[in-house]
């Protein structure tokens, strides 16, 4: 690696920081850019490391949980292994690494000791995937005016800036579509969106739900589709080859009570979803806003999860890509509105860029 490389740095607590990271990441490479991505949990005590997933599990469980954790976010430095923080920071000094997209702000004050040793000027930016200040961010938000910020939803601009893939490919015409609906809760199964699929399923919807746990999965009734992330995989682990992957997903079928496990093939069958489904049904976390943007997707929003998350969704209602569900509910489940908020997403995604070829692939033309 050296200074013409990109390093995202990201973190696998939400996958709102990583899956995005992911695609940055996946779309410089498919182009001859060096990059590489960072995950800080792997700075993190082992013992801190492995209490993730049971907060991870009471957040599921429990929404008031998780808004209260929200609401109660803290910087993690006393969360880091300070050897493998200068482990680190010795690594990056001595390859000259200097360029950083930045998709969480608890990397801030690793930054900010970087920034005193590095030996090379650096360029490094902050990518706000939000209309507002995440947590990690917010706790950190004396440091942001030092860094170059990249607001995708700038909240003075109803017109976004970009959006992020693991490529380029045109979102599917509306027409051409399965009318499939996603559901999901985020990367940590959280909100209100398992209280949708009744009514939808009455309505005689065919659905795609990412849950969170198998246990979540119901009988198949040849219309409803299951599928999750593989629950061995956490966001820390690298390959063989050392590198973090995209989760590995699994579709479950549920038959005569008995659950089968049926792996996909890789992370693209699961954007493949996302660009055949004809809504998202979510609560507005960034990295859907950008899903939702990408390919083109109408967005049925669900409770936010924190400020930053209701700002997303009156952004997103403002510029005419998606609706709240009461709203959606009050219109019948309007399938031509749905349509109408898909044109209205094409029409404003002609006009922007991806992320990597606006800002990398742009500024060194052997990138393209």
């Amino acid at each position: 690696m050296n200074s013409s490389s990109i390093t995202m740095l990201a973190s696998g607590n939400s996958l709102g920081a990583y899956i995005p990271a992911m695609h940055l990441y996946t779309y410089l490479q498919d182009r001859g850019v060096r990059a590489a991505v960072h995950v800080l949990e792997n700075l993190y005590h082992e013992e801190i490391r492995r209490k993730i997933p049971s907060t991870k599990k009471a957040f599921h469980a429990d929404f008031s949980v998780a808004l209260m954790g929200h609401k109660l976010a803290k910087p993690v430095e006393s969360s880091l292994n300070e050897e493998e923080v200068q482990r680190l920071l010795d690594a990056w000094n001595r390859d000259g690494v200097s360029r950083f997209a930045v998709f969480t702000g608890f990397w801030l004050p690793i930054l900010e000791r970087y920034k005193i040793i590095a030996r090379e000027p650096l360029d490094i930016r902050l990518i706000r995937l939000d209309a507002w200040d995440t947590p990690s961010f917010k706790v950190h938000k004396s440091l942001c005016p030092g860094y170059h910020n990249v607001w995708f939803y700038e909240p003075s601009k109803w017109s976004p800036g970009s959006y992020i893939a693991s490529d380029e490919t045109e979102p599917l015409p509306y027409a051409q579509r399965a009318g499939r609906i996603l559901i999901h809760g985020g990367g940590w199964g959280i909100g209100t969106y398992a209280g949708t699929i009744p009514k939808l399923r009455e309505l005689g919807y065919p659905l795609d739900v990412i849950v969170y746990d198998p246990s979540e999965v119901e009988e198949d009734d040849g219309v409803t589709r299951y599928f999750g992330t593989d629950a061995a995989w956490d966001p820390w682990s690298r390959d063989e080859q050392g590198r973090h992957t995209f989760p590995p997903m699994v579709r479950y079928v549920r038959e005569g009570g008995v659950l089968q496990h049926i792996p996909l093939r890789d992370y693209a069958a699961y954007t493949d979803l996302m660009r055949n489904c004809a809504v998202i049904i979510s609560k507005p976390g960034g990295a859907t806003l950008n899903d939702s943007l990408s390919y083109g997707i109408p967005f049925v929003m669900l409770e936010p999860f924190g400020e930053h998350e209701l700002h997303n969704s009156s952004y997103w209602e403002s510029c005419g890509f998606g609706l709240r569900f009461a709203e959606w509910a009050a219109q019948d489940f309007s399938k031509q509105h749905l349509e109408r908020i898909h044109t209205r997403l094409l029409e404003e995604r002609s006009k922007i860029n991806h992320f990597g070829r606006k800002t990398y692939a742009a500024e060194n033309s052997s990138y393209v």
